[in-house]
């Protein structure tokens, strides 16, 4: 059967309409709701992406936006050869561009659902980042009492957990326990909604953008000088003699967590990848890597090794049981009588809370400070839709010491955590104020102006000269 070119073209039309309609599906199933700058981030890292995640979002991809757009092709073409050729000329019109209008109509949906229009106008908007931004200096940094820090970060960790009435009990009793200072509202600002970009905000005091999305810089290119320029809580705590450590159970060089770790003067890196190499099975993975009962025997073990070391450290954790699309119940969490995701939110909750009780037995909460946190908001999971239903949603905070300070305020944003984390550890901030961050601990005479947040979701992601030099490697 001859196909001529208008018929191929025709195809390719309805082809990329459809592609692009499935794949906004396919983002919102699995995903929730991430922007434009999200999205360009992820895709820069191409076939390592795909390396490092978990398989079920390869397998899911091919199904929705390779496979139903084809099928979706094949019942057009099926439709449309049972057409009468006869008909009133606008519809025969119609019939002849319906592929180009489609299309159109597939990217202006794109450009609408993903917000495109606004980041394109943030190109002209007033620099927020320049005209707040405190760059840290480790000189200035004083060292009055301080100690070691434990750093855990617990993927997608809610507050929201802890009601009963949407969840028929409290899945984070354990942490409950932990006598803790906490902030009421820990809410989450532009440019932190994903795992390395609240990693960066809370150690850098910075939002994560992909700065070649309406730019000329390659972030690529410079990916390996991942944020240079910045000055990071690793590379404070390094040039006031810390060891930095960091495990995390997924592979480190999934979205360059690897490339920003060791930019940042983390000495070292355990992920997926080392954590085979000393003999963890596979099978006993989860989709992305070592699940969170065995994190924190791993991170048992290495907190030993530190405190006899005698020299001051950062034990860094990541979690990954609760990352999307879920349901990763630990054979641990299994045995212990926990099941479906509330299970894991539970388990992951118990064994975090076991952690510190561990710490806590081992004598060593006179020189150490525990600092536990959710990454960012809960995304796509079996129990997301509860917590959208909720009034307020925060993030899940505990700041654990011998003796915790106590807030000085209500609200907390992911910047803060740069300050607030060393004025916790025994360090002295000038001004509480370090990057976009605002000690939340202490009593300073800078505060966070009213509004903050709102001005933040308006102007943080415009274009910023002084935050595209701190990716810069000229001069370097």
């Amino acid at each position: 059967m001859h196909i001529s070119f208008s018929q191929l073209a025709r195809g390719g039309f309805y082809l990329l309409a459809l592609f692009l309609f499935c794949l906004s599906y396919w983002i919102h199933r699995y995903f929730g709701d991430p922007d434009i700058g999200q999205i360009a981030y992820h895709l820069q890292f191409g076939v390592e992406l795909v390396r490092s995640s978990d398989p079920v979002f390869t397998r899911r991809f091919i199904r929705w936006c390779v496979l139903a757009p084809l099928l979706f092709l094949a019942l057009l073409w099926l439709a449309e050869s049972r057409l009468p050729a006869a008909g009133a000329p606008w519809l025969r019109r119609l019939h002849r561009f319906f592929p180009q209008l489609l299309l159109a109509a597939a990217a202006l949906f794109w450009l609408c659902d993903l917000s495109a229009l606004k980041y394109a106008g943030a190109r002209f908007g007033p620099d927020y980042f320049g005209a707040h931004y405190v760059r840290p200096d480790p000189a200035a940094l004083k060292a009055k009492a301080p100690k070691n820090l434990i750093l855990i970060y617990v993927e997608s960790l809610e507050a929201g957990y802890a009601d009963r009435a949407a969840f028929g009990r409290d899945l984070l009793a354990p942490l409950g326990g932990l006598r803790a200072a906490s902030f009421p509202v820990y809410a989450q600002a532009p440019g932190t909604g994903w795992t390395i970009a609240a990693m960066v905000a809370t150690q850098c005091g910075v939002p994560l953008e992909r700065v070649t999305l309406f730019d000329g810089n390659t972030q690529g290119q410079v990916m390996d000088s991942f944020l240079k320029r910045a000055v990071c809580l690793p590379d404070l705590l390094a040039a006031q003699g810390y060891r930095n450590v960091f495990l995390g159970g997924a592979s480190t060089g999934f979205a360059g967590k690897d490339k920003f770790l060791r930019q940042h003067h983390y000495h070292e890196i355990l992920g997926r990848e080392e954590w085979l190499r000393q003999g963890a099975a596979a099978g006993a993975m989860n989709g992305w890597g070592l699940n969170d009962a065995d994190l924190f025997r791993q991170a048992r073990r290495k907190l030993g090794e530190l405190a006899a070391s005698r020299q001051r450290f950062n034990l860094t954790l990541l979690t990954s049981d609760m990352h999307e699309p879920g349901n990763y119940l630990s054979p641990d969490c299994a045995r212990q009588g926990f099941a479906a995701f509330a299970g894991v939110v539970a388990c992951t909750a118990r064994e975090a809370a076991a952690f510190v009780e561990h710490v806590r037995q081992s004598g060593l909460m006179e020189s150490t400070s525990i600092v536990i946190v959710g990454d960012h908001l809960a995304r796509k999971n079996p129990l997301s839709a509860r917590l959208e239903r909720q009034a307020r949603r925060s993030i899940f905070n505990a700041f654990i010491a011998r003796e915790a300070p106590r807030p000085n305020r209500e609200q907390l944003l992911h910047f803060d955590l740069l300050p607030t984390i060393l004025e916790f550890s025994g360090f002295e901030v000038p001004q509480g104020r370090l990057g976009l961050g605002y000690s939340g601990f202490g009593v300073h005479e800078d505060r966070p102006p009213p509004g903050r947040l709102r001005d933040m979701e308006r102007d943080l992601l415009n274009r910023s000269g002084e935050y595209l030099a701190l990716w810069s490697d000229a001069g370097l």
